[in-house]
């Protein structure tokens, strides 16, 4: 396996914030980066903030106001902003709401990552350290095919995603490329999410973008739900891919590429 420079990296997050007494509480925390150089993004996730149940206020990072209570709106909207971080940092949300409407903020690094590693046809696991395991079991490929695993933020993915979004989701997608050949098999998938996540009140799941009929690709283009096992000692979701998952549509010039990440449901 060879990694190398591609996807996002996590600075701090994905954490659920929520009032204890359901009344206006500020939650202040610290976090530290090692390289100041590079460029970063915040994002958000909270209910509408007009919404009585809706949880987010004020956000602010070492005393500069980022996102205003006014800023959110729909069902579960993602919002995200460059943002200007120091080697020592304090993050403070203003949350009203209870743990039933967390607001969720992630800070990343524009410093991508991905693994790329030759699969034989007797199958083999790939790991995204920190991020995804994936297993392709034999008979996956008919013969050895080069495969990557990366890291990404779309805003076209969001914005999919938050159509019919039943609840919030890691800010972040895991992608999946088996190159100019799809997978002939559903593949084993672990995606790795936060502690805050299972400490919340919701299901944890895996979703991946598919086709629900690939002769109207523009009307049924959404994420789909994946019954999924978890393993709560190393914060894996852990699901069954189907091998339709896998579409020239996602992947870049004519390769297959599978979309997933991981959503929370009531």
């Amino acid at each position: 396996m060879v990694p190398c420079a591609y996807g996002h990296s996590l600075v701090f997050g994905p954490e659920l914030f929520f009032s204890e007494t359901g009344k206006t509480q500020r939650i202040v925390k610290s976090f530290s980066v090692d390289d100041v150089s590079q460029k970063f993004f915040i994002s958000i996730q909270s209910k509408a903030g007009g919404e009585p149940e809706a949880g987010c206020g004020t956000i602010t990072v070492n005393g500069k106001p980022i996102f205003a209570v006014d800023e959110m709106g729909g069902k579960y909207k993602m919002l995200t902003k460059p943002i200007q971080l120091q080697k020592q940092n304090q993050i403070s949300v203003d949350v009203s709401g209870e743990i039933t409407a967390p607001v969720i903020v992630t800070i990343m690094s524009l410093k991508e990552q991905t693994v790329t590693a030759k699969v034989p046809p007797i199958g083999k696991a790939v790991d995204l350290d920190g991020y995804a395991s994936v297993v392709f079991p034999a008979g996956t490929f008919q013969d050895t095919r080069e495969v990557r695993i990366s890291v990404a933020a779309s805003p076209a993915v969001r914005d999919i995603f938050q159509t019919g979004a039943a609840g919030p989701r890691l800010p972040y997608e895991i992608r999946i490329n088996s190159g100019g050949k799809a997978p002939e098999k559903d593949i084993e998938v672990s995606v790795k999410y936060p502690d805050s996540f299972f400490a919340s009140l919701y299901q944890i799941h895996v979703f991946a973008h598919m086709y629900e009929n690939p002769d109207e690709p523009d009307m049924h283009d959404k994420f789909f739900l994946l019954s999924s096992g978890l393993d709560d000692k190393l914060n894996m979701a852990m699901t069954t891919l189907p091998r339709q998952a896998f579409s020239t549509r996602h992947g870049r010039k004519g390769t297959y590429e599978a979309i997933i990440t991981v959503g929370l449901i009531h």
